[in-house]
């Protein structure tokens, strides 16, 4: 063995070019896969700590079947002193009690609904950090005192030392209601948190809810996060008897553990492809490397090796080169993850984005994980050793004669088939000799083209990937609620307050209708909102329409699923599927509906469900409440034909940033503005703006290894000719006339490259387009992504891909450079003695 192992560091020794080449494509694929894998993992790395961190814990402790209907009568009595029980439990390292419920917060104009956690201000930062992000004020101490995100209390128009009106259903069913001082504003950077939480002592949330002597949950911070299950289970065996619930932070934030796998089947689906790409790279490599060693191998046969010995060997000195590769690429990939684990990668530009990912912040740290470096290695060294297989095989198969002769025996058929080809063709004389190099070795030609098919079938998949992905999301969205453009009174897009509002609606519908672009156009009355029922309460945005016009502007009466859509002067309600199921209504149930009017008073009424529809996104079901436009406009105490907005739907969705900039023009007097759907739903255009920097990113890895592979395998076919080279260049063939050859071949194969790669990049994405990707299975993850159901289609869009396209065609020729430089400057004598 050792024998073997010194002939095989050897043969790697005397052409250090060669293995140079094939340890520096196996480096930079191996690198780039680590960085992209530890990107994805950091994200979800972040989302989890940063949930658990600032608001759950790692677990909760409810009385029995809290966690599923969330009603507050459902409570722990807090005499039974479990938070002491729990703390006695190996493995956790601090705990805490909480009230948990909503409330409608109302300053001096504006109001929003919170999420509010009661807790107690001297165990709560043991189990959470909020309390170390306060940026004015300071943290909760006694007394009615409310500690607001900085999101929030922009919206509120509030400060340290203002007030805010706190309305709640509390745990009887009744109305409460009382003031807060806001002493302290936090800002964790991520929306969700600073734009809905809110924290206030304790015994202020019990007596707010009616609650006195009881919890809702007792949250934990375990020491181990490893030692989560384990530590769960230690809790529930303490607390037999209890009739209590223990779950860890992945049955409390299923949507999270969703959006995790969303993440990762994302990730399974990119890394996948850039696997395939960084493994035709390493095959292309390989086979050069080997295939350039024919003669080597027959004078091994010659000599009296066996062919099983050639094999072996072969598979030996791969093996060290992929093991090798694989090393520098993990110190490549290592290096840049830990250059950005410890400075970060900046997306705060999409802020906004991060919002429909739980817990993530503007700063994204890749993490690496240890498995994914095993997977890295195995692959790499397994797709090593298949591509050097079947060619060493058949290698060893060869008579020594044929082995050492063949190439005269190829060069002599493929001349003739060549000459039969092009004689009757005028090309430049450079062109033809490149053609010529071309068809005299299909087999090289096929290895060297496939390095440019692999990367652009690549490129076309994870475009269409991404646009099917964000045009879904574009589409439905709009269709399902924002229209293309909306006209509305300045400052209403921010508040929602019924203040501001159209005062001459029908007349302002008749301009609006009468502009060509526009289809339809449709009044709308638009409120914050809490809705209730005897067991619980939750915020939704309410939206009053008129039905019949609203059907041409939107599809929403297409989504009903039980019951009927909105009708014109019913007192019914049509909420979504999600909503329902967390008030756990059903058609016929009654809901009080708790606004705060124009002149700042709280409103509330009662309305029957009348229908329930489904999206297909959790996030927009369970988010909006439809009413009849007049029901809204008592509601919202709105006069006669006011309206919030008007929603327009246009021929062309391309126009509406051009319509909106017309009408803003001629509305500016009125007080008035336009927005388009992008304006409109900055959530979903910077979704598509981030995910578009994460592909880019991720395209950016895989057109390096590309272009490496190419390159590496272009020098093989230069080296693989080195004896070829020498006697065109004794025969009187000048350098530069050598290298414009090279450089029209590498033209000639990016050609061929890149119609084979858009015929099998191009059926794969028609193929998906028909049949469509199935994500049913992490559902769960898509409900916080606005427009998106559980299969996307990728469509391909020429505006996208065809300057990527012409880069990587580009690309495959220029790295022809090198290797033509080199074979330009070959000494004759020496090639021609070359192997």
């Amino acid at each position: 063995m050792m024998a073997w192992l010194r002939l095989a560091f050897g043969n790697l020794r005397v052409n250090r070019r060669r293995t140079a080449i094939t340890l520096l494509s196996v480096a930079v694929g191996v690198g780039g896969l680590v960085f992209i894998w530890a990107f994805i993992d950091g994200i979800n790395a972040q989302m989890i700590n940063n949930m658990t961190g600032y608001v759950t814990g790692d677990l909760k402790v409810h009385q029995r079947g809290f966690h599923d209907d969330r009603e507050m009568n459902i409570a722990l009595a807090e005499r039974r002193n479990l938070a002491g029980e729990v703390s006695a439990v190996t493995g956790v390292a601090a705990t805490t009690p909480r009230v948990m419920g909503h409330a409608l917060a109302s300053g001096a104009d504006q109001s929003r609904a919170l999420q509010v956690m009661g807790v107690d201000s001297a165990t709560e930062p043991r189990v959470t950090r909020l309390d170390r992000s306060i940026v004015r004020g300071r943290y909760l101490a006694a007394g009615n005192e409310i500690l607001v995100g900085v999101d929030a209390a922009s919206a509120l128009d509030v400060s340290p030392g203002d007030e805010l009106v706190l309305v709640v259903q509390a745990a009887d069913g009744s109305i409460g209601a009382d003031r807060f001082e806001v002493v302290g504003v936090f800002e964790t950077g991520i929306k969700r948190i600073d734009g809905f939480l809110a924290q206030m002592p304790l015994a202020s949330a019990q007596a707010l809810y009616a609650f006195q002597g009881r919890f809702t949950e007792i949250a934990a911070r375990v020491q181990d996060a490893d030692q989560l299950d384990q530590v769960v289970g230690a809790v529930r065996d303490r607390l037999q008897g209890h009739d209590v619930e223990v779950l860890g932070w992945p049955a409390l934030m299923p949507s999270l553990v969703q959006m995790v796998a969303f993440h990762d089947a994302v990730a399974y689906i990119v890394i996948f492809v850039v696997f395939v790409v960084v493994a035709a790279g390493i095959v292309n490599t390989i086979l050069m490397s080997v295939l350039e060693r024919s003669r080597e191998f027959g004078v091994m046969l010659a000599l009296g090796t066996p062919g099983s010995r050639v094999v072996w060997l072969v598979l030996l000195e791969t093996t060290i080169l992929a093991g090798l590769g694989y090393l520098l690429g993990l110190v490549l990939g290592l290096s840049l993850t830990g250059y950005f684990g410890r400075y970060g990668l900046d997306f705060s530009a999409y802020i906004k984005a991060m919002d429909t990912m739980p817990g993530l912040s503007g700063i994204v740290y890749p993490t690496i994980e240890f498995q994914r470096l095993v997977v890295i290695g195995v692959v790499v060294v397994s797709v090593a050793l298949l591509a050097a297989a079947l060619p060493a095989w058949k290698a060893s198969r060869n008579s020594p004669l044929e082995a050492m002769g063949a190439r005269r025996k190829v060069i002599n058929r493929i001349r003739r088939i060549h000459w039969q080809v092009t004689s009757d063709h005028r090309l430049l004389i450079f062109a033809q000799m490149a053609l010529r190099s071309v068809f005299r070795n299909p087999r090289r030609s096929v290895i060297t083209g496939s390095a440019t098919a692999f990367g652009l079938a690549a490129y076309l998949f994870l475009y269409a990937f991404a646009d099917g992905f964000f045009e879904q999301m574009i589409q439905n969205s709009t269709q399902q609620l924002s229209g293309h453009v909306q006209v509305m009174e300045a400052g209403h897009a921010v508040d929602l307050s019924p203040a501001l509002r159209i005062a001459d609606s029908p007349t302002l519908l008749r301009q609006l209708r009468a502009r060509p672009e526009v289809e339809a156009a449709a009044p709308r009355v638009v409120l914050r909102a809490m809705v209730a029922n005897p067991g619980k309460s939750l915020p939704v945005e309410l939206v009053g329409i008129a039905p019949e016009q609203e059907r041409a502007v939107t599809e929403l009466a297409g989504y009903i699923e039980q019951g009927a859509y909105v009708q014109p002067g019913d007192q019914g309600v049509v909420i979504g599927r999600k909503l329902a199921e967390e008030l756990d209504a059903r058609l016929g149930d009654k809901l009080v509906i708790t606004v705060q009017q124009a002149g700042g008073d709280l409103a509330s009424g009662a309305q029957a469900i009348r229908g329930i529809y489904r999206t297909g996104s959790d996030l927009f079901d369970s988010e909006y409440a439809f009413v009849d436009i007049e029901a809204a406009r008592r509601l919202g105490s709105l006069q006669g034909d006011e309206a919030s907005r008007i929603a327009l739907r246009l021929s062309d969705r391309a126009g509406s940033a051009a319509l909106a900039r017309t009408l803003n023009k001629s509305l500016s007097g009125d007080g008035l503005v336009a927005q388009d759907w992008e304006t409109l739903l900055p959530v979903v255009v910077q979704m598509v703006e981030m995910s578009q920097v994460d592909f880019y990113l991720i395209l950016s890895v895989v057109f390096v290894v590309v272009a490496i592979g190419v390159m590496n395998t272009m020098v093989m076919s230069v080296m693989e000719r080195t004896r070829e080279l020498g006697v065109m260049l004794a025969l009187g063939t000048r350098g530069a006339q050598l290298l414009l050859t090279i450089v029209f071949e590498a033209f000639f194969l990016a050609v061929l490259g890149m119609v084979a790669g858009t015929l099998a990049g191009g059926a794969l994405v028609y193929w998906l387009n028909q049949a469509g990707i199935d994500l049913s299975s992490i559902s769960g993850a898509l409900e916080t992504i606005p427009g998106i159901t559980d299969r996307v289609y990728p469509v391909l869009m020429f505006d996208h891909v065809w300057l990527p396209s012409l880069l990587l065609f580009l690309c495959s020729v220029t790295v022809a450079l090198y290797p033509a430089w080199r074979a330009a400057r070959l000494d004759p004598v020496e090639a021609i003695h070359h192997g």
